[in-house]
């Protein structure tokens, strides 16, 4: 395969001219993509209160509620990850401080890709600590953005080459040779997941998008293969892949542990997703909050009316108070006192 600046041997004269700027991408994103590259050594479980794996994962799905929640692009998402990882891997971090810094580092994403694109910010920094319930405030994000950003060393205007820009490239790459081309909602879907993975973090993102984009793919031709034969060109494919892996420096052990741990990141998600949901949610109020969502229909006092007439006192009639409970009945009521609501779901 030839190096950025010579024509590709199957690109046509019409689109040699893109070919070359792809492979020139693709050589400056070469000379970056280390500079770019979180190295994370985080235990499963703390024992001198280190942040944990589970914590980091945690932190990477509030990112992403938050990037569906606002409907912001995969890139802020992928950014934000990428500063989260990059931040871990040089500096020591309390757990209590992993909050304010998944959404300072949502907050630099934001406002990179409003650089980018050059267009108006819509989300606040207000808005992020509310939704993401960070226990943090705005002052407080503004300041630990200014710290991360002094920790990286971020240049203003730039941003760093992460999988999206990988996967976006390689598939331009692969386009001109698809029998259809891959569908870019589902390899960003697909992009998502494995990223919010600890066990991905550290492999790099070339490796990372080239096995994604194949996955992808090789799913589009045995789903082809079952109605149809293959075209012959559809067998280049892995050759180009082949080529590429080469062109990279990508060693076939490297390769092969990335393709593993995609697959069992991706058939977890899978199994997790077709799993019915049975999970019992709780809602956990305060006394003051539960005072006043107490109900009061069943504190209301409404007695029979007293007929005026004198009966001997052994022969008094007992009140039928079966329309009205009064707070002495309150401790048997079937109303919860413990501020825990529990809420069932049907699905």
């Amino acid at each position: 395969m030839q190096r950025a600046g010579a024509r590709h041997p199957d690109a046509s004269p019409s689109t040699s001219g893109a070919m070359e700027e792809h492979y020139a991408t693709l050589n400056e994103y070469l000379q970056m993509e280390y500079k770019f590259q979180p190295r994370l050594c985080l235990p499963n479980e703390s024992e001198n209160g280190e942040v944990t794996t589970g914590a980091r994962d945690g932190a990477a799905h509030v990112m992403r509620c938050l990037k569906v929640w606002y409907d912001l692009p995969t890139e802020v998402l992928i950014d934000a990850v990428s500063l989260f990882d990059r931040f871990l891997t040089k500096m020591k971090v309390r757990p209590c401080h992993v909050p304010c810094i998944t959404v300072a580092c949502m907050n630099i994403a934001i406002d990179q890709h409003a650089a980018h694109t050059k267009e108006p910010r819509k989300v606040s920094v207000e808005e992020l600590v509310s939704i993401s319930q960070s226990a943090c405030t705005a002052g407080d994000v503004a300041r630990m953005s200014r710290v991360v950003v002094d920790k990286l060393a971020l240049a203003p205007g730039t941003q760093a080459v992460t999988a999206w820009n990988w996967l976006k490239l390689f598939a331009r790459l692969l386009q001109p040779h698809c029998p259809t081309p891959p569908e870019e909602a589902e390899l960003l879907k697909l992009l998502e997941i494995v990223v919010c993975d600890a066990a991905c973090a550290n492999a790099r993102t070339s490796e990372l998008a080239l096995v994604l984009l194949y996955h992808h793919i090789e799913q589009q031709l045995v789903e082809m293969a079952r109605s149809a034969p293959l075209p012959d060109h559809a067998y280049q494919l892995f050759e180009i892949g082949a080529q590429l892996q080469h062109y990279c420096n990508m060693c076939d052990a490297s390769l092969v542990s990335a393709r593993g741990r995609v697959q069992h990141v991706l058939a977890r998600y899978e199994a997790r997703a077709a799993a019915p949901q049975r999970q019992r949610l709780v809602w956990r109020l305060s006394e003051r909050t539960l005072k006043v969502l107490r109900p009061t229909d069943r504190l209301g006092s409404l007695l029979p009316t007293i007929e005026e007439q004198h009966y001997a006192v052994e022969a008094t009639p007992n009140r039928n108070r079966s329309g009205s409970e009064s707070s002495e009945n309150e401790e048997t009521s079937d109303w919860p006192r413990s501020p825990v609501l529990p809420v069932y779901c049907d699905h």
